[in-house]
């Protein structure tokens, strides 16, 4: 649910901060004073895309910020998980809209894409308006309104053919990609046999590099290493060499330990030194009697290192690099080389999976024509507790190419008026009726839906009498299992509310000022009664207030 909603600079509101609570909250007040733009912040939160012309005049920037309770659902882990946020008791959704600058997106402080926000958000929220397109009118969730009814979810065949869909669409997309570098197959594989033949010419060896330019290092300073070992040979051969001196030193210890034990630790120590001194004596003695200097063989390194040195300039790689090049490009001339054979596989994979979808497809569009008419009779019931009686409504049902849930083509199609064909709802019904329609549909996947939070924008224009009061009743029921945010100019919705929040107008004498409270008993009283008989507000006003205040406690 929604707890908090901040708003800084947007459009008409210079800030507004409001707390939100369970159950139906009704949003009322003047006209223009910025009910709606109440819902269209909160629509930013969802994932509209930033227009700086909502940026409120004369200012740097909007900031919108809602707190959020998610709902504890599988999906919506798994979204917070791919988008590595962390699961938390509070969610802070911050929407920035800056004056010529990017608009910056962030869920509890970590910077997310408006994609991801809308993704994530779609799992919270609905909003409704008469002035957008609803879920209704959308045919691409009819066929999702209908699976979740008759839990196809729940089938066998749905997960078989939706498991074969995803593996088609994978071998879809790499025949595409195998046609695509079949066009350019021919120039690839020259160029791919050409670099392969350069670079496998040198034969080069995995750690050959190293050991070459150490085999460099020593031949062009041969003579400061020759220098080198003569001084050492020279100092372990002199009358005080170490190697006698460590000698006579530890017997001198072993000697003295006898009367002092603190020295017999000393004594490893000093032979440690001793030995270590004779190693080096013998690997200087095996190191200059072995030593030589050939040219020839300081010419072929640099020259060798040359070559590799131009290769690594020229594919702009290092040497391990260029090792795995090739290897990369051994597979590449292979795949180029083998591309009709990929080719043929792919397809008689494609061909398999096609079968096997369409056996599922023709199972699943066979199950939704033979339990469509459930949906139906349940719509038209709660169509008819909304005195659209003379209302038909139909599930209409074809076959269409292969998508996520089968090749159904599933359309809700009505008729206002009796006798009238029944065409497309978009086509069809007006505001208040399209209205009414959403209501019912609603009603009916309330149990469904995990989203937590319901807006209707003004969704009841048009409405009045019994309409209205069975709309408001409507409303009601589906707020005992979510939260329900409502705009509305109808007095029945206003009495049905567990919270009524006022919109209203002020001047700071320069400038309009949007402000926001929550109504006591008797302003709520006085309110309904303004929204029954408009501006002038009597006592007979009142008093059919507080009668339909009370009539309509008992929908709980």
């Amino acid at each position: 649910m929604l707890l908090r909603l901040n708003i800084k600079n947007f459009a008409i509101l210079e800030h507004v901060e409001l707390d939100f609570h369970t159950g139906l909250t009704v949003i009322s007040g003047e006209s223009g004073a910025g009910k709606t733009m109440i819902i269209e912040s909160i629509n930013y939160l969802y994932g509209k895309r930033a227009s700086q012309e909502d940026i409120r005049y004369d200012t740097e920037g909007s900031i919108i910020e809602g707190v959020f309770d998610f709902p504890d659902t599988p999906r919506m882990k798994e979204l917070l998980e791919e988008y590595n946020i962390s699961e938390d008791e509070l969610y802070i959704v911050r929407r920035e809209i800056m004056q010529n600058k990017k608009s910056i997106i962030k869920l509890n402080n970590h910077m997310i894409t408006l994609s991801q926000l809308r993704t994530i958000m779609e799992e919270v929220v609905s909003i409704f308006a008469q002035s957008s397109q609803l879920d209704a009118l959308d045919k691409r969730k009819h066929i999702l309104y209908l699976d979740k009814f008759l839990e196809i979810q729940n089938e066998d065949i749905f997960s078989e053919y939706q498991k074969d869909h995803q593996k088609y669409q994978a071998i879809v997309k790499k025949i595409e990609e195998l046609e695509y570098r079949d066009r350019n197959r021919r120039d690839s594989l020259e160029l791919y046999q050409h670099q392969f033949q350069e670079i496998s010419a040198l034969e080069l060896k995995e750690g050959e590099e190293e050991q070459l330019e150490e085999e460099l290092e020593y031949l062009m300073n041969f003579e400061k290493v020759f220098d080198s070992l003569s001084a050492i040979k020279a100092l372990l051969s002199s009358e005080k060499s170490p190697q006698g001196t460590l000698y006579e030193l530890n017997q001198q210890v072993e000697s003295l330990s006898q009367y002092d034990s603190e020295f017999k630790d000393y004594s490893p120590t000093i032979m440690d030194g001793y030995y270590i001194v004779q190693e080096i004596e013998a690997h200087v003695t095996s190191a200059m009697s072995s030593m030589d200097y050939d040219e020839q063989r300081l010419n072929q390194i640099q020259e060798r290192l040359n070559s590799i040195n131009f290769l690594k300039r020229k594919y702009n790689k290092t040497y391990e690099e260029l090792l795995s090049y090739l290897e990369e490009l051994d597979n590449d001339i292979q795949e180029l080389e083998n591309i009709s054979h990929s080719f043929e596989k792919l397809n008689s994979e494609k061909e398999a999976l096609l079968a096997d979808m369409e056996k599922n497809a023709d199972a699943l569009h066979t199950f939704r024509n033979e339990r469509k008419h459930f949906l139906e009779s349940r719509i038209q019931k709660e169509l008819m507790d909304l005195e659209m009686s003379q209302v038909d409504f139909e599930i209409k049902t074809r076959q269409d190419k292969f998508h996520a849930r089968g090749y159904s083509d599933v359309q809700f199609m009505i008729s206002t008026n009796k006798g009238e064909p029944l065409k497309e709802m978009n086509k069809v019904a007006s505001g208040g009726e399209m209205s009414r329609v959403m209501l019912a549909i609603k009603s009916i996947f309330a149990e469904y839906d995990q989203q937590s939070i319901l807006i209707l924008d003004e969704i009841d224009t048009g409405v009045s009498g019994g309409v209205a009061t069975k709309m408001a009743e409507k409303m009601k029921i589906l707020s005992r299992s979510r939260q329900i945010l409502v705009i509305s100019h109808l007095p029945q919705a206003a009495a049905i509310s567990d919270y009524h929040l006022y919109i209203y107008k002020d001047s700071d004498g320069e400038r309009t000022i949007t402000n926001t409270r929550y109504l006591t008993d008797e302003d709520h009283v006085y309110e309904i009664a303004r929204m029954l008989s408009g501006q002038d507000v009597t006592e007979a006003a009142l008093l059919n207030a507080r009668s339909l205040i009370k009539t309509n406690t008992t929908v709980d």
